[in-house]
């Protein structure tokens, strides 16, 4: 099924931006010739447009010659000539996702599809200090000398006093690798524990962490959750023998997974050999109420769980550091077979980062953002329940991490969606984080909300606006 998101069109008319999905699919080969199209009414149900949209995608795309129609069977990708100008001019444009075009950024007065932190609580006076000492206090050798492959010692060891007392994870320096971002260390610990897998992930999920195995050949299974988290069903049935989760708190749904079935996770993993579960820790900093959950490496006693965590999510998208804890069998490999490669992130960075964290400057920040989180959750929450009407929306996961669902009631999802566009809302539905086989998607009016780029008064406003919306988009009721 054709996936686009439509939200992504900015001033364009719909069926114009549709129209120039399908027809750059189909110049880049991801829609094969001769392959059939959905249905007009498949597709707009698919996409949450309405069928006229979908009729002028078509017939556009028809009197231009990208789709053939065949009497009683429907759509096809018609065989067009690729040329030179046309390949050169795809490359120049850049485009990235799906159909591998540009795609026009319409800017939101309120975008909650992003979490990230705001500019100015980032801690720059403290940050800089720590870069200048470590410019003129540590050794030349030091800062322009060869790294470790692991990354630099000192931050390592910073790592794991900093797990072994906000996380209670016994997590030796040994065993910890530093990389520039997940993504670059997901794609070592592909080549460290082998392409020839079978890797399932969570759905809804994280959908970059599919682009990220896609792109590294591995075959994948998108498994549905539950209440207790990713699914015991799911899991036996799909034949997969590596996992990835974020167990602590699933994005986007906001599940914590119940210890129950964290046991039921490590006894899988140790009913076959070379059975591995990556544990993704992404905001387990920022936990709101209640003691941080226990990590799920930190009860594995047969060496299947790799953990991995970011800076990303506490010192900005900009700072470009995460690690991964491996099991000791797994570092040992690490060492043996892959520190050729050279540590991605540069020494003076490391090196800085393990002084900020040695005088305490980085727990003292992660304590300010997560109060800053908590007061601007509570303003957003508290106006959305005075701005509408009793029991008109429910709230889960609020305080897991850095974002919560919203699910509304009694109104369609399309309808709301239109109205936050009007108010110029951007609010995810977990549908859009749904690998949606066979064109199924998410029936509930479910969003997830990512607040933590807006200050208080901001948070007001944005939930003024999605009451707004709410109005409007339910059927007969107001505020």
């Amino acid at each position: 099924m054709l996936t686009y998101d439509i939200d992504d069109r900015g001033e364009e008319a719909l069926y114009a931006y549709l129209y120039e999905c399908i027809r750059a699919d189909i110049e880049c080969g991801a829609i094969a010739p001769g392959e059939k199209l959905p249905s007009k009414r498949k597709l707009a149900d698919h996409l949450g447009v309405s069928v006229v949209t979908v009729e002028g995608a078509y017939r556009q795309l028809i009197a231009e010659g990208y789709v053939q129609t065949r009497p009683r069977r429907g759509y096809f990708a018609a065989k067009i000539g690729k040329s030179g100008a046309a390949a050169s001019g795809n490359i120049a444009q850049g485009g990235t996702g799906v159909a591998g075009h540009a795609r026009q950024a319409r800017e939101y007065r309120f975008d909650l599809s992003r979490g990230s932190m705001p500019s100015k609580l980032f801690p720059l006076a403290s940050w800089s200090k720590a870069l200048r000492d470590t410019l003129t206090q540590e050794a030349t050798a030091t800062l322009v000398g060869e790294a470790d492959p692991l990354g630099c010692i000192q931050l390592r060891e910073e790592i794991s006093n900093y797990l072994r007392q906000t996380r209670g994870l016994a997590a030796p320096p040994e065993n910890i690798v530093v990389g520039s971002g997940a993504q670059t260390l997901y794609n070592l610990l592909i080549q460290l524990i082998g392409r020839n897998r079978r890797i399932g992930i969570e759905d809804p999920g994280y959908p970059r962490l599919t682009r990220v195995y896609q792109r590294n050949n591995v075959e994948l299974a998108h498994l549905a959750l539950d209440a207790s988290g990713v699914s015991m069903a799911a899991v036996r049935t799909s034949g997969v023998d590596t996992l990835h989760i974020t167990p602590s708190h699933q994005f986007p749904t906001g599940i914590v997974t119940s210890v129950s079935r964290r046991h039921e996770l490590l006894g899988w993993a140790t009913e076959a050999p070379n059975r591995y579960i990556v544990e993704d820790d992404y905001d387990c900093e920022f936990r709101l109420a209640g003691r941080p959950i226990p990590t799920l490496q930190g009860i594995d006693a047969s060496e299947r769980v790799i953990y991995t965590n970011t800076f990303s999510k506490s010192l900005g998208a900009a700072f470009r550091m995460a690690y991964m804890v491996l099991p000791p069998h797994l570092a040992k490999r690490y060492r043996d077979e892959m520190s050729f490669y050279s540590c991605t992130v540069p020494a003076i960075d490391q090196l800085a980062l393990a002084r900020f964290m040695h005088r305490g400057e980085f727990e003292r920040h992660v304590n300010r953002l997560r109060t800053h989180a908590r007061d601007v959750r509570d303003a957003f929450i508290a106006t959305l329940k005075a701005g509408m009407p009793e029991g008109s929306f429910r709230i889960s996961g609020q305080d897991a991490g850095l974002h919560f669902v919203v699910e509304f009631l009694d109104v369609d999802e399309r309808e709301l969606r239109q109205a936050l566009e009007t108010e110029s809302v951007r609010l995810p539905s977990l549908g859009e984080f749904m690998a949606k086989p066979d064109g199924e998607t998410n029936p509930k009016a479910q969003f997830a909300v990512q607040y933590l780029s807006l200050s208080k008064e901001e948070a007001k406003a944005a939930a003024k606006s999605i009451a707004r919306a709410y109005a409007r988009g339910s059927k007969g009721q107001s505020l």
